[in-house]
């Protein structure tokens, strides 16, 4: 099996993401800076790459940190967690009732006034409808 049809996500491949999204990085932004394509940097980052020790400093330092960060990073007991991926692991695995409490729960946190995106066919006919009248 080749390697890129396995997943083996490494704590090296966690802070390696980690640091990419805290600078605020796309896949394609920071393969511009490393001299690789975006998809090479999702792969290091899901596993499906083997890094090297000179990528991941090209990494680090393209990114905008230094080995030493990287370090104090792997260092740690826990690799850091990006809190929306984490939220989304979570949702995944929740079955419709629950998914259901939890987004009732979410609404409430946006703000006033925010419009919200709905897969409701009937809201969606209206709005078709109305713009389709006032041709």
């Amino acid at each position: 099996m080749k390697r890129s049809n396995q997943k083996r996500i490494t704590k090296e491949a966690i802070i390696l993401r980690h640091m990419r999204m805290e600078k605020g990085l796309s896949l394609n932004q920071a393969g511009r800076r490393v001299g690789i394509t975006g998809s090479a940097i999702a792969h290091i980052e899901q596993g499906r790459m083997d890094v090297s020790r000179a990528r991941i400093e090209t990494l680090v330092e393209g990114y905008g940190y230094t080995l030493d960060d990287y370090f104090e990073y792997l260092d740690r007991k826990d690799a850091p967690i990006h809190v929306r991926d984490e939220c989304l692991s979570i949702l995944r695995q929740l079955d419709d009732s629950r998914l259901q409490a939890v987004h009732a729960v979410l609404v409430n946190f946006m703000p006033a006034g925010t419009a919200r995106q709905t897969n409701n066919p009937s809201q969606i006919e209206q709005k078709h409808y109305r713009q389709a009248s006032s041709s």
